[in-house]
């Protein structure tokens, strides 16, 4: 084979090769920036319900009946009773019939209040019982439940944003997110701005309510310290990424496949096909 055609032969199939990988980078750009998106998506949804929650400092959940099942983990819980025999029935002032006692527990409500973070939290249970692509979790650098204890990437992602500036919360902003790629995963985390509220549990362990002193569930060793305004911890949003071949391949019918296969075996052609010198 002659140099010159050597020289064409390698350009040509640098060209197709260039061809290919630039494809495939910019595939996998966009699959990046769609998971960072998307992450950006579901820490918003998390955010904004902690946000909608502590406008009620905390909400709710109502059950009817002394026997009804407990509605996940609480911080307090009222009980009240719609009339005086109920009320009399519940401390104990009264006794009657089986029937006629059970009648009266049947009416009694009781009130199970959530704070912020436990409504967040969850929210974070329900998707992942459900088997969501897209998973959640607060956590912070010292915790009241050992079970938002943050792992090996938050702690990182905690640090870095706890030594960044302060920034305003809606801004996309290195001072306020940060990410990596883990085994096919893309982790992102948030920063997290403590809110007036939070203090009422996350001040001092000395001004805690009691209710949190007497639950052995928030006695992780930590939570405290928060001030309003500042970084208290992160939204940790783990995303599963599909490989940038399968979104090639997905994306680009397989008759495209096939022409840009083809062009590549016709760039190729014209470097070594010479047309017979006429007599």
């Amino acid at each position: 084979m002659h140099t010159p055609t050597i020289i064409r032969a390698s350009m040509a199939a640098s060209s197709v090769v260039a061809v290919g990988l630039g494809l495939w980078w910019s595939v996998d750009g966009m699959v990046h920036n769609q998971a960072i998106n998307e992450a950006r998506t579901v820490a918003d949804m998390a955010e904004n319900v902690g946000i909608w929650a502590s406008q009620y400092k905390g909400v709710y959940a109502r059950t009817q009946g002394a026997n009804a099942k407990i509605p996940g983990t609480f911080l307090t819980r009222s009980v009240y009773a719609g009339s005086k025999e109920e009320g009399q029935l519940l401390q104990g002032a009264k006794a009657g019939e089986r029937e006629s006692e059970r009648d009266l527990l049947d009416n009694i409500e009781t009130y199970h209040w959530k704070n912020p973070a436990l409504v967040q939290r969850e929210l974070a249970d329900v998707m992942q019982a459900s088997g969501s692509r897209a998973q959640f979790k607060l956590t912070a650098r010292t915790v009241l439940n050992r079970n938002n204890a943050p792992d090996t990437f938050e702690a990182k992602a905690i640090e870095a944003l706890n030594n960044a500036p302060e920034a305003k919360r809606g801004v996309f902003t290195p001072e306020r997110e940060y990410w990596q790629i883990d085994m096919g995963r893309l982790r992102y985390a948030r920063a997290v701005t403590a809110q007036d509220s939070c203090l009422k549990c996350h001040d001092t362990p000395e001004k805690a309510p009691d209710y949190l002193k007497a639950n052995p569930q928030f006695a992780g060793g930590g939570g405290f310290g928060y001030k309003a305004g500042h970084t208290a911890g992160v939204i940790s949003v783990t995303l599963p990424l599909p490989r940038s071949e399968d979104v090639i391949g997905n994306a680009l019918p397989w008759r495209t496949t096939a022409m840009l296969a083809l062009g590549a075996l016709a760039a190729l052609g014209a470097v070594f096909w010479r047309p017979k010198a006429e007599d």
